[in-house]
């Protein structure tokens, strides 16, 4: 079990998330500075069959600009409720947290989430809004999302506003005082035919909402993507890379610690052409001798941020406006539809794209890869 609001704090004495009141088994052992959370079940359980685990989680948001949260008078909760570790054909992945960039992978699951808020509150979300019921100055708002990677959520005064695309996912937009309302209405709209453009070259979003919140978090980031629910910062590019993510990442999943390239040189590639871009809008030299597209998190992160944004932003979105060149765009649209038709609520790795890009494409592509430094499975 994933507990990754810990990440920070570590094992301490002032732990942001702490589990209790723990049934149907018992904690084995704690890692990663108590982000993973080993359980053994009470009983042995047989394949095909079934069980249940249940425990109280405590979450105690800190006061930072941050994806978890309380900025100013607004809080984020994000990547805060646990969610199941996966094994794949590594292993168990227990990657620790990283402090820029993402250490996440999950699969999919069911979310059915009720929070009881001050009535004077937002609660944008993941999801879809079931059903409020007001008592007396609090609300209780119930949430479903099914098929999504996790649930994140924000509480705060917010302005408001929704719009429906044109092809009828309603999009909710949620914004600070400190934002422009005109603006914000503006990218929310832009938000909506984002949405309508990548379904139309990728796959049709499959959910009924989308939701955005626009805020400021300084040196943090300019967006954190969740599944249905992103953080933006109020101008276009970076909404256009949010809104990407929701097929790079929130639908085509991947691991985003042993394989940043996956979904972040997607969505930036998708943004940049969404804005109307035909080359990459930025220099395509290397920046560091040793730099290589296929690092993991753990090597960016000893590295430091520049030389991750330069080899996953700027040289990932080089390396795909060069392979739209290499195969050609109709190729290109195969091959991102392709991936899409095929991991959807999966995940893919990047034998998957490059065997993609050889299917659609039907040349051998090994010397191109060889070039983009990206190489490793």
């Amino acid at each position: 079990m994933r507990v990754w609001g810990n990440g920070d704090a570590g094992c301490g004495a002032a732990q942001p998330e702490r589990i209790s009141d723990l049934s149907g088994g018992s904690i084995a052992e704690t890692t990663q500075n108590c982000t993973a959370f080993r359980i053994v079940l009470d009983a042995a359980l047989a394949p095909g069959a079934r069980t249940q685990v249940g425990f109280d989680l405590a979450i105690d948001v800190p006061t930072r600009r941050d994806r978890f949260g309380v900025n100013g008078v607004d809080t984020y909760v994000g990547n805060a409720l646990a969610v199941l570790a996966v094994k794949d054909e590594h292993g168990w992945e227990l990657p620790p947290y990283v402090d820029f960039g993402e250490s996440f992978y999950s699969l999919t699951a069911d979310y059915d989430v009720t929070l009881d808020h001050p009535a004077a509150l937002q609660v944008p979300s993941t999801g879809t809004v079931a059903g409020e019921t007001a008592m007396g100055d609090r609300v209780v708002t119930h949430i479903t999302a099914p098929k999504v990677r996790d649930f994140a959520w924000s509480a705060g005064a917010f302005h408001h506003d929704s719009v429906v695309s044109s092809t009828g996912v309603e999009i909710d937009a949620y914004w600070p005082n400190s934002e422009s309302d005109s603006n914000c209405r503006n990218l929310m709209r832009y938000a909506a035919n984002a949405l309508d453009a990548y379904s139309a070259r990728y796959g049709a979003y499959p959910y009924p909402r989308f939701t955005i919140v626009f805020d400021e978090f300084g040196s943090a980031f300019d967006g954190m993507e969740y599944p249905n629910y992103v953080l933006a910062s109020a101008y276009q590019g970076a909404v256009a890379h949010e809104v990407a993510h929701q097929w790079w990442f929130a639908l085509v999943g991947d691991d985003q610690y042993r394989h940043p390239w996956l979904d972040e040189a997607f969505a930036e590639y998708s943004a940049e052409e969404l804005q109307g871009a035909t080359r990459p809008a930025h220099n395509c030299d290397w920046i560091a001798a040793d730099e290589r597209m296929d690092d993991s998190m753990d090597v960016y992160e000893k590295a430091g941020d520049n030389l991750y944004h330069d080899a996953i932003y700027h040289e990932g979105t080089c390396m795909l406006f060069d392979l739209e060149n290499t195969i050609g765009r109709s190729s290109m649209d195969q091959l991102l539809r392709g991936l899409f038709t095929k991991s959807e609520y999966g995940v893919e790795t990047p034998v998957d794209v490059r065997a993609m890009a050889q299917s659609v494409s039907g040349r051998d592509l090994s010397a191109f890869w060889a070039k983009w430094r990206n190489t490793g499975d």
